[in-house]
């Protein structure tokens, strides 16, 4: 792509990006500037295909100031100042200011990291996928991840769920997530799941939660205003720590039919991405579909995703709405969930003048 081009589209991407950023209003912000910004849209051409760009950058700049880069734009930044932020309208001068003086450090950052956005809320969206999996197969099934970066979804069954005033999962799990469920009638029983055979993860850069540098990169994917979600993470990480579950590096396309091999011949597997897909470049979608698909060859594959719909698996959008979705072996795509993309929230598919049950299943005429 010619550079002016790929300015270009950066521009329109941060221009548009705000909408994005639904809980930051610093992100939201400071957008509009670096959409004006050449020199430092610039910086962003050097990243690695199928990156994010409005995340990579903000996640580069929030690390430098998590790792101690003392400059006055850390005033503006709740993760780091807590309550006495100043004022996001005021931060655009010095964001410019902490480009020119860091662009060395950004640009490496830019070049080489991923965005690897570990939102450990997104498990209640796995949990009650595999409520809907047990109704269909018997007995342990084998959990995939793929882009499972540190893996904190890979331990879905060993946090605490609260949604919608029930409480789901071990009483004594150091982790408890929470989320408003907006269905008419309660949620399902998140407790009726199957249990896990074995666990495995997929990632490009597999990630050492014993290590402090990945373990800072992690936490400046998480928008600074969210720090619930960053207190959430630390102690999943500490979770994923004291039992690491096996991650395979490699790029999916090439690794999954290996995954699927490897599994016991026949027996169930359920494979989950979130906020994956969106990231695989476009013209490589279609080989990304098929090598998940090529898990079940030799077992009953259940595909879990929660992607935005503009990344529909191997094209079919079976209802705009739902952002978590699924196939089982028949390759029927089975629209699960409205969600927040960081599962603050979460509710069934109501059809307008149809009840639904706490499934989230369009109740019988």
């Amino acid at each position: 792509m010619a550079a002016g081009r790929e300015i270009d589209q950066l521009a329109g991407h941060f221009a548009a990006a705000p909408a994005t950023f639904t809980t930051s209003p610093l992100y939201r912000a400071l957008c509009p500037v670096v959409a004006e910004d050449r020199p430092t849209l610039e910086l962003l051409t050097g990243r690695r295909p199928g990156q994010q760009a409005s995340y990579l950058f903000f996640g580069a700049a929030h690390y430098l100031l998590l790792a101690g880069v003392r400059h006055p734009l850390r005033d503006f930044y709740p993760s780091l100042v807590g309550p006495a932020a100043a004022r996001p309208a005021d931060a655009g001068p010095v964001l410019l200011d902490f480009c020119r003086r860091y662009r060395a450090d950004l640009g490496e950052l830019i070049r080489t990291r991923l965005v690897q956005t570990n939102v450990v809320r997104r498990a209640v969206a796995l949990r009650y996928a595999l409520r809907i999996v047990g109704q269909h197969c018997a007995g342990p099934v084998h959990l995939v991840e793929v882009g499972s970066s540190a893996g904190v979804h890979l331990h879905v069954d060993r946090y605490r769920y609260l949604v919608g005033g029930r409480a789901f999962g071990p009483a004594d799990a150091v982790v408890s997530l929470d989320s408003r469920w907006l269905g008419r009638t309660p949620p399902p029983d998140l407790d009726d799941v199957p249990p896990i055979a074995s666990r495995t993860g997929v990632d490009l850069n597999p990630v050492d939660v014993t290590d402090e540098t990945a373990r800072r990169w992690l936490r400046a994917l998480v928008w600074p205003e969210n720090r619930d979600a960053a207190t959430l993470l630390e102690a999943a990480l500490d979770v994923v720590a004291a039992d690491p579950p096996a991650v395979v590096a490699g790029d999916a396309v090439e690794v999954c039919p290996e995954v699927g091999r490897a599994l016991p011949p026949g027996e169930p597997r359920v494979v989950f991405h979130a906020a994956t897909r969106m990231h695989v470049p476009a013209e490589q979608r279609s080989a990304f579909d098929r090598a998940i698909d090529s898990i079940g060859d030799g077992g009953p594959l259940y595909h879990v995703w929660q992607e935005p719909p503009s990344a529909p698996h191997g094209g079919q959008l079976a209802d705009a709405r739902a952002e978590l979705a699924m196939h089982g072996p028949d390759g029927v795509v089975l629209p699960l969930l409205r969600v927040d993309g960081h599962l603050r929230w979460l509710g069934p598919l109501e059809p307008p003048g149809r009840p639904v049950d706490g499934s989230g299943v369009a109740a019988a005429d």
